[in-house]
């Protein structure tokens, strides 16, 4: 039964895929451990943080990128946003390049959203012609990103992909305490997870300049 416990000490969880060209500010993915008090957190956000990190996963299996790969795994987010405010806060003095976030279900990515320099236009285009063949449209919209990168993308104004996925039952399971494992489609997950794999090892590769340099 859910209790309000105060505060309570959390925390965030980061690794890396390093790069090979430590001069390259690093890309940061994102996903939020913590969930809701009814449910097991399946689908908000476990799935988030399983396709983040297996697809970098995948992206360390190859040679290594030209940019580094940061994973956040945010702590506290369902309460406040906590652990991507203590990110952004702890980082905004190192440049980083793009940020991604995934909280959003497993359901199957439909639509990429960016929001890259006009400079990065040619990676924009490669990154659409990959995703095309795994039913992936590309968006007129600018891509916004997520909560949990919220901070540093507004600290820095980086660039931003966004995967869309399918929420048609999303809100159906979002904090419920149907938000179970057995609600996670494995085939759909994986089309994710080749969809980030596609997009990682495109954005980790591209040497110019990605940062939009201007606040939000």
């Amino acid at each position: 039964t859910p209790n309000n416990l105060g505060q309570q000490k959390s925390g965030n969880i980061i690794a890396e895929v390093p790069g090979s060209n430590a001069s390259l500010p690093p890309v940061v993915i994102a996903c939020h451990l913590d969930s809701w008090d009814l449910g097991t957190g399946a689908i908000d956000d476990a799935s988030g943080c399983g396709i983040i990190t297996a697809a970098a996963s995948y992206l360390k299996k190859g040679p290594p990128p030209k940019r580094t790969v940061r994973l956040l795994w945010a702590g506290a987010e369902e309460v406040g946003i906590w652990g991507g405010k203590a990110y952004g806060e702890a980082y905004k003095a190192q440049p980083h390049a793009l940020a991604m976030e995934s909280d959003f279900g497993a359901d199957r990515v439909w639509r990429v959203d960016f929001k890259l320099p006009e400079s990065a236009k040619p990676l924009e285009d490669k990154i659409a012609a990959a995703l095309a063949p795994l039913g992936i449209t590309r968006g007129k919209d600018p891509a916004t990103g997520g909560a949990d990168v919220g901070a540093i993308i507004a600290a820095q104004g980086l660039a931003i992909v966004d995967l869309q996925q399918d929420g048609t039952r999303y809100f159906d399971l979002h904090h419920t305490p149907d938000d179970t494992l057995d609600k996670v489609d494995p085939e759909q997950m994986r089309q994710n997870v080749i969809a980030w794999t596609t997009v990682l090892e495109n954005v980790a590769n591209y040497e110019g300049e990605l940062a939009l340099g201007v606040k939000p």
